[in-house]
């Protein structure tokens, strides 16, 4: 797997400046930090980050939404084909504030991924 930038921060054209992926390492675990508004413009983007991470197969993925302000259906979606690539070789886990918790939950997908209020919690996995 390559080596992630810390302060690596993908450029892509949004519709808010505020809106941005971002991927680093952190011991074992991939974590990609997402910030701002995932619709049909943005959410691209996540997905391309997604595959990035996955390169090299870590143990772990860390999707940080705790700074998404509005996750689409499409982004939504982009989630459930993680989790579907990730297969056996990586587990998905996801820091997410209680407005996403609730939206995966009222979804039925609360039970695809482990959910914590925090990325530093989603590394240790407790």
């Amino acid at each position: 797997m390559q080596a992630f930038d810390a302060d690596r921060q993908p450029a892509f054209t949004s519709g808010t400046e505020s809106t941005g992926v971002s991927l680093r390492r952190d011991g074992a675990a991939v974590v990609l930090t997402a910030r701002g508004e995932f619709d049909a413009v943005t959410t691209p983007r996540l997905q391309a980050a997604i595959r990035e991470a996955f390169e090299g197969g870590p143990g772990v993925l860390v999707l940080d939404l705790t700074d998404v302000e509005f996750f689409s259906s499409s982004a939504l979606a982009v989630l459930v084909e993680a989790q579907r690539v990730a297969g056996e070789r990586t587990q998905v886990r996801l820091a997410v504030e209680h407005r996403i918790a609730r939206t995966l939950t009222l979804l039925g997908l609360d039970g695809l991924f482990p959910q914590y209020p925090s990325a530093a919690e989603a590394i240790a996995g407790s």
